[in-house]
């Protein structure tokens, strides 16, 4: 670049594609109290309000609750013995009646979410429909080494593992809010869904019999899905110069539109020549990159209004970018 405004397009508003969102297994959810208890949140990329909670355990009698209308839920143990098995069925969704149930395990008192990707775990570990085994569960092979490898049985099987990283479904604490990490990672699973014409039913039949080759682009959806969730801007190097305005981002990926970013106190390009020349020197390109090989299809600018259109190719799959910049 061969002023300060020069960087600013890039590194503001390609930093809206950064993939720095950090997936922990803290969200700040509600805190499980009393300490022999189980509690989490039950949600599928927004909370399942007034769902019926029963809780099976290895010993002792079944537990019930209902869930809050943020997702949440606790029992006390009373003379049960761990493992358990979670089932949430009924309650809404944004509104609308679930007609899901979803089911968990617990290897240890503390957090036990029910999500549809703890209920793909259950029907890995178990090699069952989760509904018809949590009718009568069986415990004996249930461990902490057997859930974790059917999780990463899930994450490899549908392509998600390098998105999930660390994160545990099961136990990691959050909120079911649009901020929170862990509710991104559903909401991805169901744009996912939706992108590639795949039901739950065939994401919980694969997980049964750990047949997942009926998926070759899943993982490709989910990440893009995610990508898309996380985009947020970049912090700025410097103070801009003169002149400045307002700058509005608007990101899409795989058809998935990010919410608008708004920015104040950015330069406004002089040119297209001086809005384009320095995006593929962008080390965001590299972070988006590192799952494939990302392509610039095209890159304009007048009337105050750039457009950048890339596509991301990886395992086969591609993903298509677009970024509309406003400037005012």
């Amino acid at each position: 670049m061969n002023t300060p405004v020069f960087r600013t397009p890039s590194r503001w508003t390609w930093g809206t594609l950064t993939l720095a969102a950090a997936l922990v297994g803290c969200g700040g959810g509600d805190d499980p109290s009393p300490a022999a208890s189980l509690s989490g949140v039950a949600a599928v990329g927004a909370p399942i309000a007034n769902g019926a909670i029963t809780v099976q355990c290895a010993g002792g009698s079944a537990l019930n609750t209902t869930t809050s209308t943020t997702g949440a839920w606790q029992v006390s143990f009373a003379g049960q013995t761990l493992p358990c098995a979670v089932q949430v069925r009924g309650g809404t969704i944004s509104g609308s009646a679930n007609a899901v149930p979803y089911h968990s395990i617990a290897v240890s008192l503390g957090t036990v979410n029910v999500t549809p990707l703890t209920d793909l775990i259950v029907a890995q570990l178990a090699g069952a429909n989760p509904q018809t085994w949590f009718g009568s569960p069986v415990f004996t092979n249930v461990n902490a080494g057997a859930v974790q490898t059917a999780l990463g049985n899930v994450a490899s099987g549908l392509g998600i593992a390098s998105t999930l990283g660390t994160v545990n479904p099961i136990t990691a604490r959050f909120k079911a809010e649009p901020d929170d990490s862990m509710d991104k990672l559903l909401e991805a699973l169901s744009k996912a869904q939706v992108n590639t014409s795949t039901t739950y039913a065939m994401l919980l039949n694969a997980a049964l019999k750990g047949a997942f080759t009926e998926f070759p682009g899943f993982g490709a959806a989910f990440t893009a899905a995610h990508h898309a969730l996380n985009a947020t801007p970049s912090p700025s190097p410097s103070p801009s110069p003169s002149p400045t305005g307002s700058l509005t981002i608007e990101v899409t990926a795989s058809g998935i539109a990010a919410p608008a970013v708004s920015l104040t106190g950015i330069p406004r390009p002089a040119n297209q020549s001086e809005f384009c020349s320095d995006l593929s020197n962008d080390r965001t390109f590299t972070d988006l990159g590192a799952a494939g090989t990302l392509t610039i299809n095209s890159c304009s600018f007048a009337n105050n209004v750039g457009q950048v259109s890339a596509t991301l190719s990886t395992s086969g799959f591609s993903i298509p970018y677009s970024v509309r910049y406003t400037y005012n």
